[in-house]
């Protein structure tokens, strides 16, 4: 028997949401305290009621330079100033994301193309805090702050385990959800050349949407428990030191547990004056190379080797999804990706190296939980490192995407991560 395509099929019908159901846009303030600075935590807690629309997401504010000089802000703008975000549910820390804004600088760069980071510079903060002329593509990375006062507004997607989940989350049927931001140090916010006065966020706001089904949806989610699973992801991040005069083969072991790794990458930061510092990811050395071990198996077989440096971009690239995916686009330009050396001359603020090395772990690309598990042994980062030895410090940031789950207790009214 014959069956017509789904582009002609027109006998599906138009099903509909309940008429009781309704969209609630929420914007809360911090619970903390008005303004941050340096050290300073800002806190939000969502509303207990309705189905979190994941991936509305995001987070406003205003932030504030004083300086004597022109102030260069490293890597993503809007995401410099956080060192640390936190998900708590109840009294448990569900996420912790060390690094937050070299984790989302990265992403800003394997997510976004140029245009996308043209369309969206007002919001992110990118380029010269004073417009005068078209911004160049040049200025698509770090932001210029004009001295004696400059204040500029963001406005970014709050990449987290909420906003990763892939179904609908039922704040209603869970204890009190927290999200807390951590505010980095100035020195870690700007570059070396101008160190500001001050630095300071205020105005700050936690923007999303709940969808509010009303009772008779929410007790039928009720009795899909006792226990509620949704699949979601997150990243993880930890730092270690690789020293000066550093050479030969190095193994830096980095102890992360989790059952599902999807991909890892990374960031091999630059010590170059008035540089990026841990959010550059540099070549260490010409013709080296890079591999993780996990539980005995190396990933990938053969190393990233620098010398044919196309490569590496190829493994990032299926680290962020498909490569032959049209839609998976990096903003990384062939000088960007050009730097050799922890102290490479050349990297600036709006310059920054991305070399980041990266691949995937997952066996298949689908929605089970088909990762890497690091569980039973830490991971190791490989370098071979090319001819000579490196010339200064550099800070190794090592980045892991993995799967999550979370596991809601309708009875107990608890939450837990299962990762």
């Amino acid at each position: 028997m014959s069956s017509l395509p789904n582009a002609i099929n027109y006998s599906a019908g138009m099903p509909a949401l309940s008429e009781n159901a309704r969209i609630i846009d929420v914007a809360i303030n911090p619970v903390s305290s008005s303004t941050f600075t340096s050290g300073s935590q800002a806190s939000f807690d969502l509303i207990s009621r309705g189905f979190l629309i994941p991936d509305s997401l995001f987070l406003a504010y205003n932030g504030t330079c004083v300086s004597a000089g022109l102030a260069e802000m490293k890597g993503c703008p809007a995401y410099a100033s956080f060192s640390n975000l936190t998900v708590q549910v109840g009294s448990q820390t569900i996420d912790s994301q060390n690094s937050y804004n070299a984790v989302m600088t990265m992403l800003s760069n394997l997510t976004l193309s140029q245009s996308e980071k043209y369309g969206l510079q007002s919001a992110y903060g990118y380029g010269s805090s004073v417009v005068t002329t078209a911004v160049a593509l040049e200025d698509l990375d770090g932001a210029l702050l004009y001295n004696p006062t400059q204040t500029i507004s963001f406005a970014v997607p709050l990449n987290c385990v909420l906003s990763n989940a892939e179904k609908l989350l039922p704040l209603g049927l869970m204890a009190n959800v927290r999200i807390n931001l951590t505010i980095d140090s100035i020195t870690n916010i700007f570059t070396s050349n101008v160190t500001p006065t001050s630095w300071t966020l205020d105005k700050m706001s936690l923007h999303y949407k709940v969808l509010d089904f009303g009772p008779e949806v929410e007790q039928l989610v009720r009795s899909m428990g006792p226990v509620l699973s949704i699949k979601s992801q997150s990243f993880a991040a930890s730092s270690q030191t690789l020293t000066a005069g550093a050479s030969g083969s190095q193994e830096l072991i980095y102890n992360m547990r989790f059952a599902s790794c999807k991909s890892v990458f990374c960031l091999n930061g630059s010590s170059t004056l008035g540089g990026n510092t841990f959010m550059d990811s540099v070549n260490l050395l010409p013709n080296s190379t890079y591999c993780w071990s996990i539980a005995g198996i190396q990933y990938p077989q053969r190393p990233i080797d620098s010398a044919v440096r196309a490569q590496a971009l190829m493994y990032l690239k299926a680290a962020t999804g498909s490569i032959y995916d049209r839609t998976n686009s990096h903003s990384i330009n062939k000088y960007e990706f050009s730097f050799d050396g922890v102290a490479a001359s050349g990297i600036t603020y709006k310059v920054p190296a991305k070399f980041i090395c990266g691949t995937s772990l997952e066996k298949l690309d689908s929605g089970m939980l088909t990762g890497i598990s690091t569980q039973n042994s830490p991971c190791t980062y490989r370098i071979s490192l090319g001819s000579g030895a490196t010339a200064a410090n550099s800070t190794i940031t090592l980045i892991m995407n993995y799967d999550a789950v979370f596991e809601i207790d309708l009875v107990n009214n608890q939450v837990v991560l299962r990762t």
